[in-house]
């Protein structure tokens, strides 16, 4: 599975800045971006063994409904287990209904572009912080996702996706712009929104 590899490192110093400034204790911090990465690898990990094992079986159509049918329900899974909002969002969609990220989350994809064009490799792009949303905080966590070779068969060039991937795409996908990557490129982000019980977490 080297080719679906990832490797995390720690949050920026400007996330630590950040949720020292809300208030968020070291123990708590800690422990919440122990638990929103946890989640974030179980993600990964599941859909990229259903991902890889479709390929394997019956080539790179049958990745296309393990991300329009298996993803959205690991995704639920894990949300309804934790409690939280977890799920994916991209730099490009190819479901504007599925993936599109919020205000927050598209700034922080931005900040990742910009990390990425000063030479920081996709794996090591990750952000944490507390946010407010009325009377309710929640920390937030992301990762990004990089594109790796295999990806480029659904999500490279027109001259790199195949002929029958392309005709199942234009199909069920009308509003598709998920495509035209490279490897390396920053795909999107694992999102992580976790409610915060009362103002002293």
């Amino acid at each position: 599975m080297r080719w679906i590899s990832l490797v995390v490192s720690g949050v920026s110093l400007l996330a630590v800045t950040q949720l020292a400034q809300a208030g968020l204790e070291d123990e708590d911090r800690v422990r919440l971006e122990a638990d929103a990465h946890a989640v974030t690898v179980e993600l990964f990990e599941t859909l990229a063994g259903r991902l890889q094992e479709a390929m394997q079986e019956d080539g790179p159509v049958a990745a296309i409904s393990v991300c329009r049918d298996d993803a959205p329900a690991i995704k639920t899974r894990l949300s309804l287990e934790k409690g939280w909002q977890v799920s994916r969002v991209g730099t490009r969609v190819r479901n504007p209904l599925l993936g599109t990220p919020d205000a927050w989350e598209r700034e922080v994809l931005d900040e990742f572009e910009r990390q990425r064009a000063d030479g920081k490799a996709v794996p090591e792009l990750n952000h944490s912080e507390v946010v407010s949303e009325g009377d309710q905080r929640y920390f937030r966590y992301m990762r990004g996702i990089g594109v790796q070779g295999n990806c480029l068969l659904c999500h490279g060039t027109d001259e790199q996706i195949p002929e029958p991937v392309r005709d199942v795409l234009d199909d069920r996908y009308p509003h598709d712009a998920a495509w035209g990557y490279e490897v390396g490129d920053l795909r999107g982000a694992f999102t992580v929104k976790i409610p915060l019980k009362d103002s002293k977490q």
